[in-house]
């Protein structure tokens, strides 16, 4: 008998694949889990080809090989293949993609390769992918094509996820995957629709696995990936301390309300802007001050004073919607500086603010109680119209200190 297949491809492949996986674990032995998986891969597709090839001759040479021989060498070839298959997919995913990319078919990738796997050890009993007749002969099943759909899916659905994130990768990561689905798609398709007798998937997947090593594998690309990932993770530690310097720069610690330096940036920008931001959106100032400080701090101690503050805060962050800036400006002193709410609207949160002010003022064993008042801003400057609200401010605190006499400051 004559051979079936063509296997000069494949055996070409194989000793280029071997000779590449020999040559990179004498002089490039890399630790990185990535690179790890690439000689995995490669392992996998060595096994994988000397099982086609086999294959090939078990299929041909059935007087020489029992019928059980062709079974478990076309079984153990596709069972390996698909891993393979499967691996080629996820090296996309790992190595191609950033980590902070999106891969949305990492679980179901790994759900086909069970499936598959699952599907291809059954066919040992029903026969559907392909079975071996009596008379020795490899005979493909009526669901023979659905093994090579499973295969191209793998690569379809990595492919995905590079288009998905296409933004975060760089030219050289897009030309190597198109590369390697290419590589990945044609050879299964011109083998399975037009060289059905010439072995030239695996060809395919050597080519893979050679643009790989020497575009993604070699020392220079692991070197420039380290670089760059550890330039990532340097930019986001930088942005996390410069976020952490904002914040204890701009908030006050104890209110976690905005503090007097973002105050003073406000009304600076105020000054620059004054009329256009008037203008375009309209600005309502708000002025608060907590009643009786020293009266807690001297006789309740300083714990009760702060917990009186901290109370006047939270009634703030919770009346007042987030159109507003609220600032603790001084120890009992609080500014909202509101750019963009209707008088009306401002009105409703202002009397909700003092209710809230009396309804906790009833709930707490201290005198608590806040001096406030607000005021639209009309033609004055900022500056003005600050004064106008303060004054108002401090009416409110007069009349509300008449009521509580033996509080008030000697």
């Amino acid at each position: 008998m004559e051979m079936i297949y063509d296997v000069e491809y494949e055996v070409a492949a194989q000793i280029f694949v071997l000779f590449i996986f020999v040559y990179s674990c004498i002089n490039y032995p890399m630790k990185n889990r990535k690179h790890l998986f690439f000689r995995i891969m490669s392992v996998n597709l060595i096994i994988t080809q000397s099982l086609d090839i086999l294959s090939a001759y078990v299929i041909s040479y059935t007087d020489v090989f029992p019928r059980i021989c062709n079974l478990l060498v076309n079984f153990a070839y596709y069972f390996f293949g698909t891993i393979l298959c499967y691996m080629l997919g996820a090296y996309i995913d790992y190595h191609i993609i950033p980590e902070n990319g999106k891969k949305p078919f990492l679980r179901a990738k790994i759900v086909l390769l069970i499936a598959g796997e699952i599907a291809i050890v059954a066919n040992n009993f029903f026969g559907f992918f392909f079975y071996i007749t009596e008379d020795n002969i490899y005979t493909h099943g009526d669901f023979f094509y659905v093994m090579h759909v499973i295969s191209i899916l793998f690569i379809v659905m990595a492919g995905i996820s590079m288009f998905i994130n296409i933004r975060l990768l760089g030219r050289a990561q897009i030309v190597y995957g198109a590369i390697i689905i290419s590589l990945y798609i044609l050879p299964i398709i011109l083998q399975v629709l037009f060289f059905q007798n010439t072995l030239i998937i695996m060809f395919g997947a050597s080519l893979i696995m050679l643009v790989t090593f020497f575009s993604l594998e070699t020392p220079d690309y692991v070197k420039l990936q380290t670089t760059l990932e550890e330039l990532e993770i340097t930019k986001s530690e930088l942005e996390k301390q410069n976020k952490r310097n904002y914040m204890l720069a701009h908030y006050d610690q104890m209110s976690e309300l905005l503090n007097r330096t973002a105050f003073e940036e406000m009304v600076s920008d105020l000054k620059e802007n004054m009329q256009k931001i008037k203008e375009e959106k309209g600005i309502i100032l708000f002025m608060a001050d907590l009643n009786f400080l020293k009266y807690l701090n001297d006789n309740l101690g300083h714990a009760t004073g702060d917990e009186a503050i901290r109370n006047v805060a939270f009634i703030i962050k919770e009346t007042f919607s987030d159109k507003e800036s609220c600032y603790r400006i001084g120890g009992d002193e609080f500014c909202i500086i509101s750019i963009g709410n209707e008088q009306t609207e401002f009105e409703t949160m202002y009397q909700n603010f003092r209710e809230r002010v009396a309804e906790k003022g009833k709930q707490v064993d201290y005198p608590f109680s806040v001096a406030s008042a607000y005021y639209v801003v009309q033609d004055e400057g900022i500056s003005e119209a600050m004064q106008i609200v303060d004054n108002m401010m401090y009416e409110n605190k007069y009349e509300i200190k008449k009521n509580y006499p033996h509080f008030v400051r000697k």
